[in-house]
This record gives C-alpha cells, structure tokens and sequence, in this order.
C-alpha cells in the first residue's frame, strides 16, 4: 500500500511540476515572441519599421487594436466571446458620422453616440447570452450579420467622407499616445486590483462555484460587455477620422484580429484565473507589428492575413489541453 502511495504521490509531483514548467513557458512566450518579430523585421526591412512615417502607420493600427484588445478582455475572462466586433465597429462610425456629416449635429455629440451604439451592439449580444440563454456564439454571429446589413444598406453605393482636415487634432499622436495609455492604465487597473476583473475570473473558472460565492454573475457578464462596447465605440471614433471616410467595409476582420491577439498573448480563450489583460496588450502590438512587417516586406493584405490565419491556428493547437479538452494558457 505504502508503495502504491508512494507512486502516486510521484506521479501528482510530476504532473504539478509539468504544470509549473507550462505556466512559466506560457508566460515567457508572448513577449518573447514580441521581442523577436520585432526584431525580425527591424532587420529584414533594412530600419523601416522604426522610420519616423511607419511609426506613425504603427501607433494608428496599434491604438485601435490596443484598446478593442483591453474591453475584450473582460468578456474573455469570464470565458465569452464576440464575433460582431468588427461589423459593430462599422456601425457605430455610420450612426455618428451620419449625425455628424448628414445631421449637422455637434462633433461632441457625434462622439457620444458614436461610443453608445458600440456598447448598445454589445449588450445585445450579452442581453440575447445572458438573459436569454442563447449560445454567445450564436448570439454575436446574429448580432454580425444584422450589423453587417446595416452597413451594406446605408454606405453600400456611396461612402460618407469625414472632413478630417477640419479636425486635424484627432489625427494628433500625442493625443492618441494619452488616450491609449489611460485606456490601457484603466483597463490594467479595473482587471487586476478591482472586485470586477476578480469575479470576471471567477466566473470564467467556475460560474457555479462563483454564483455560490456570493457574485451576481449576470450583472458581472453584462458588464464586461459593455466595457467591451465603450472601447469599440471608442476606437471607431478615431478610426473614422483617421481614415476620413466610412464605407461598408469598415472595421471589417477586427473580431479575427482581436481573437488572433488574444491567443497569440497567451490569453486562455475559456478565461479563468489564468486570464491577464497584460497578455491581450501583448497580443495585439505583436499582431500590429507583424500585419505592418509583412507589408513592408511587400506582402499584400491578403497574404497578411493569411499568415495570420494561420498562426493563430497554430497558437491554438499548440495552447489545446486535450487532457481537459480545452485551451488552456
């Protein structure tokens, strides 16, 4: 008997060690693999990468990624998803460029609504999951394809042009710099030292175990939605004036973007403890940097998206536990 416990307890030893071992190869990765793509093409591009226009390119594409990246993480910590976040992107810079551009209102005003049909896209979703119990997956691919129709029905023939000359402060990097950091300070501060970003975790590692332990798992869910929302609305405010135009494409491949970051940050797709809004941010400038290395090399955007499709396939396979049958991180 002894030496059957003895074995055992071996075995549990191995396994826990294995599991350390995993944690802390999970964690170096990320921003192992930053480090060398930038590198990599910091060389193959011969500097262009930090010339004084790509980092400009550079901080525009990351601001957007960036920060959808920091409101996703919330939803993907209590182990949801969103496949609408880039038609809802669209929809929001439709409904405040309309107002701003057709309507005549206020360019404050424009901005308000702009971020409240970003959050209002979310709570749908959340709304149709949480309260009506319909598959998230489901839910969010609903929440597309209407978003999507909204988008082919108002700016499928003609696209609305943003005056972006009149408003050449938005286009400000020193502006956008302060935004996104304190987008990012937030978002770091509301995920690991609040009761929010705790319970989302919760919730992600157990929804049960944390509905018993006193959290109100809907309210904490529904939340992280419309965190979710107010960074999408966010990002499609400077989006449509970076670009001066909004069309039917618009925002079109954030989700795949977002999903890419987040397993490519090391972020668990099912949430949980393991969750961190650190390894998000992470996945979202190492997608920025290598969309932007590809192009340099002179890859078209198909192309650039197919090395993304199928690194991210690749992350995945290798984050499965098929012990669990899950990903893990």
């Amino acid at each position: 008997m002894e030496q059957v416990a003895d074995k055992n307890l071996k075995i549990q030893l191995e396994l826990e060690q294995k599991d350390r071992r995993r944690k802390i190869l999970m964690n170096i990765l990320p921003f192992s693999g930053l480090v060398f793509i930038f590198l990599f093409f910091l060389v193959i591009t011969g500097g262009q990468l930090v010339s004084s226009s790509n980092l400009q390119n550079l901080i525009n594409q990351c601001f957007t990624l960036v920060i959808i990246a920091v409101g996703a993480s919330f939803v993907y910590a209590h182990g949801g998803m969103d496949f609408s976040i880039g038609a809802t992107c669209g929809v929001a810079q439709v409904a405040g460029s309309m107002l701003f551009i057709k309507a005549g209102a206020p360019i404050w005003f424009a901005f308000l609504i702009t971020i409240l049909t970003g959050v209002f896209c979310c709570v749908l979703v959340a709304g149709s999951s949480i309260l009506a119990r319909v598959q998230v997956f489901v839910a969010s691919l609903c929440m597309r394809s209407i978003a999507t129709g909204i988008l082919s029905t108002t700016v499928a023939k003609s696209e609305i042009i943003i005056p972006f000359a009149e408003y050449k402060y938005m286009n400000n990097m020193l502006l956008k710099v302060i935004v996104l950091v304190s987008v990012i300070v937030i978002g770091v501060y509301l995920f690991e030292f609040t009761s929010l970003g705790k319970s989302e975790r919760a919730i992600g590692g157990n929804i049960l175990t944390a509905s018993q332990g006193g959290i109100q798992t809907k309210k904490i869910m529904l939340i992280a939605y419309v965190l979710m929302g107010t960074c999408v609305g966010l990002a499609a405010v400077f989006q449509m004036f970076r670009t001066g135009y909004v069309t039917a494409q618009s925002g079109s491949g954030l989700e795949f973007e977002i999903m890419t970051a987040i397993v490519l940050g090391g972020f668990p797709m099912t949430g949980g403890d393991r969750s961190k809004i650190q390894a998000a941010i992470i996945g979202a400038i190492t997608v920025t940097i290598l969309a932007n290395g590809l192009a340099l090399w002179g890859l078209d955007p198909a192309q650039v998206n197919g090395v993304k499709g199928l690194l991210f396939l690749i992350i995945v396979g290798v984050s499965y536990d098929r012990s669990r049958g899950k990903l893990v991180s």
